[in-house]
């Protein structure tokens, strides 16, 4: 077995590869050693140089290129070397000129997307001919995103924590049957020197043009059959101990039967904290409202996400469409709103869907449980399948308010002032507050009427409505005779603050050390 040195190296601060560029002779022996490219003990092919077996496949077999940026060498380096075999986890730096027929596609927060060509293209299999001696096959002529970081030539390794996170899936074996976007590597834009990562392209597109094509033919069989790749993909993010913080219809994907979660770009670690994690950036509509309420995200956020995704299934329409996506919008999603539900649906699935949205995200379900529970409804959708009905409440629409922003933005300075407007709000609607303030001589004289207390269901939010009356010898004529006031009922302002510690973000670093040796 390969044991990992004990030294303790960070992604950053790898040795850049230094080694003479022609190829070994292999060693008979196979001496357990330390490896002079990699810093690990393993089986030693060639004793002059010292080089172990996966090192020695490496230069053989993928004969790797430079970029000439030792951040993105050192990770390139870091990925093909640390374990023997990881088919999906192992990334390239590939030649600029590898691409032909690139065509812009769509432009992001930080980013502009492409679709290419990549002429020799990906790695599709890794073949063991003997003795931990590999050769490959490409996929030739393979169509790819090409994904162009906005102002990188200047790179850090921060900026490259969409890959980071994506290894680290890998890396915790989550990559059979994982649902998440893969990752090929990185080339340079040759005039910029912007980087650009390099992924699969989906012929099916997002979910949001996979709805709208053909709404009213795609059964509900085959709406939860997605939903549970796309929470398989989310379950195996929070496995990895990662928060995606950035889930929407645009970020899922598909193609040929799967669906896949991608876009891991402001995803983060869910038990370190450095930097600064106060900015929020996403699509409002999507973001939980203790996001909103200075809480950190944790995987409860992301489970909410997935609630409003549950809700685009539904519907076939975005969650909010109507509605500007201002501070006021921030401020009712605060106050329990949530997008209308509608009855031709699976048992049980308005009610699951609703406790992915629930205002306390401790009362939130887990990946893991909705796994398990939407796949249930699967099977049963298999024997006793629901028609979809048309309706007005239900396909997509052709245009969306024109307030409507689904485009990941910094929110951070909007959520501030919702907050302090909403806080305005309520001290100036109390009736409590009121009337200590202008009518402390009669306040003994009120009374409240418990049988006054009402419930009513406006929009799907549960709403109590607290009357106070005039008790029979009040002056009606000194105030108002009733004063209402909303009641919130879900969120609950006293929740566990250590609990929402243990969800702090961070781009984590790559400990290579920290390695289960059973993969080497």
């Amino acid at each position: 077995m390969e044991k990992p040195v004990n030294n303790k190296h960070k992604i950053d601060s790898l040795i850049s590869d230094n080694t003479p560029s022609t190829q070994p002779a292999r060693n008979s022996q196979n001496i357990s050693k330390k490896c002079n490219e990699c810093n690990r003990k393993r089986k030693i092919f060639d004793k002059s140089h010292e080089i172990c077996h996966v090192c020695y496949n490496i230069k053989t077999i993928l004969k790797p290129k430079q970029s000439g940026n030792k951040v993105i060498d050192d990770f390139i380096k870091y990925t093909q070397s640390n374990y023997a075999i990881i088919e999906g986890g192992k990334m390239e730096y590939i030649p600029y000129d590898q691409f032909i027929n690139i065509k812009f596609i769509a432009e992001g927060g930080f980013s502009k997307i492409y679709k290419a060509t990549w002429v020799d293209g990906p790695i599709n299999n890794w073949n063991m001919i003997k003795d931990d001696h590999w050769n490959i096959t490409r996929e030739k002529y393979c169509t790819v995103v090409l994904k162009k970081l906005n102002n990188s030539k200047n790179i850090t390794s921060k900026e490259l924590n969409e890959l980071k996170v994506f290894y680290q899936i890998y890396s915790n074996r989550n990559a059979s049957g994982s649902y998440i976007s893969r990752y090929f590597g990185i080339t340079q834009d040759p005039i910029t020197k912007d980087i650009i990562i390099i992924m699969p392209y989906y012929k099916l597109g997002d979910l949001i043009h996979y709805i709208s094509d053909d709404f009213f033919n795609i059964s509900w069989e085959t709406k939860l059959y997605h939903l549970d790749d796309i929470i398989c993909g989310l379950k195996n993010i929070h496995k990895s101990k990662i928060i995606h913080r950035d889930l929407h219809s645009g970020n899922i994907f598909f193609n040929f039967n799967s669906a896949y979660v991608g876009d891991l770009g402001i995803s983060k670690s869910a038990t370190e904290c450095t930097d600064n994690c106060n900015e929020n950036y996403g699509i409002i509509p999507y973001m939980a409202p203790e996001i909103f309420q200075g809480q950190k995200y944790t995987e409860a956020s992301d489970i909410y996400s997935y609630g409003m995704i549950m809700w685009e299934f539904m519907t076939g329409r975005r969650p909010f469409w109507n509605e500007n996506h201002d501070i006021e919008l921030i401020i009712k999603i605060c106050d329990g709103l949530r997008p209308p539900t509608v009855t031709n649906v699976p048992e049980g699935y308005v009610e699951l869907m609703k406790e992915c949205w629930h205002s306390d995200p401790n009362e939130r379900p887990t990946a893991a449980y909705l796994e398990d529970k939407i796949w249930k409804m699967h099977s049963k959708e298999k024997g006793t399948p629901i028609k979809i009905i048309k309706s007005s409440d239900i396909g997509p629409v052709t245009m969306n308010n024109l307030g409507a922003v689904y485009k990941s933005r910094p929110l951070s300075h909007m959520i501030q002032s919702a907050m302090s407007l909403r806080r305005s709000r309520s001290q100036s609607i109390d009736p409590f507050y009121y009337f200590q303030k202008n009518s402390k001589a009669s306040a003994d004289k009120r009374k409240v009427d418990k049988a006054s207390v009402e419930d009513s269901n406006i929009n799907d939010q549960s709403i109590k409505r607290r009357k106070l009356f005039e008790n029979e010898n009040y002056d009606i004529n000194a105030s108002l005779d009733y004063f209402t006031k909303e009641i919130e009922l879900d969120i609950n302002a006293n929740m566990n603050q250590q609990q929402h510690n243990e969800y702090v973000t961070k781009e984590f670093d790559i400990d290579i050390n920290n390695i289960d040796e059973s993969h080497l």
